[in-house]
């Protein structure tokens, strides 16, 4: 589901969230507003505020990376590392409108191309070991992902560099019809607010046999909530 109708209005037949809101929320209608983005096909949590001082005292936070979030994936194959990290910037695929790519923005694009380079620049991923299993038969593992930075279609792409491309990834990688969705969810968010009461949300895991039909886990290591520490970092291959 989109967060919003879209540029101009070219998906304002499709559901959307902000639509949704306002019909349950109409008191706010007027004032409702996202304050950060997911990717389309991302679950979990979303941030509308309620008020244009709620939005920028939020808008503050994720513009100072002082907002903390924590995703869950279900990445394709094994992951052997406890613990991964991948520093690759981030840049427009100068032969897509909508795809990204792991590359230097000033070797890729020219200072004049302001409009690509907006999403780009600098990026860091790292990756935790929650545990493996299988995915309709398919070896699959389980991660806590926590980005340092926010770049569009960051941690898909920090997946795939590292060779575990995240289960059903239409964009940038090969899918499996028995995929059901896009295995990455925006598991918990963090703000630490300036001058009010710091808020933190979380939206239940939906990577769980319970949840997801065809997912078998076996027990892993419980990284989820260990803290940062020195990691091992993998050179994306050129």
């Amino acid at each position: 589901m989109r967060i919003d109708g879209g540029r101009h209005g070219e998906k304002a037949d499709e559901a959307n969230a902000a639509d949704i809101l306002k019909r349950m929320l109409p008191e706010v209608a007027s004032e409702l507003r996202h304050c950060h983005q997911l990717d389309y096909a991302t679950s979990g949590v979303m941030l509308y505020a309620v008020s244009r001082k709620a939005a920028a005292a939020a808008a503050l936070l994720f513009q100072e990376r002082s907002a903390q979030k924590e995703y869950l994936a279900l990445v394709v194959g094994t992951v052997r590392d406890a613990v991964l990290e991948c520093r690759a910037p981030v840049c427009q695929d100068p032969e897509h409108d909508f795809k990204m790519m792991c590359g230097d923005r000033d070797l890729v694009w020219p200072l004049a191309a302001k409009n690509r380079r907006k999403h780009s620049g600098p990026a860091a991923t790292t990756l935790f070991l929650l545990s493996y299993g299988r995915y309709y038969g398919k070896p699959v593992t389980k991660v806590r992902v926590v980005p340092s930075t926010g770049r569009r279609h960051q941690i898909r792409l920090h997946c795939l560099t590292l060779g575990h491309p995240v289960v059903g990834d239409a964009t940038y990688a090969p899918v499996d019809p028995v995929d059901a969705r896009m295995m990455l969810h925006a598991h918990k968010l963090f703000l630490p607010f300036h001058s009010h009461p710091h808020l933190a949300l979380t939206a239940p895991d939906p990577f769980t046999p319970e949840r997801l039909p065809g997912l078998q886990l076996d027990v892993g290591i419980d990284h989820s909530t260990a803290p940062l520490p020195t990691l091992h970092v993998r050179t994306p291959r050129t």
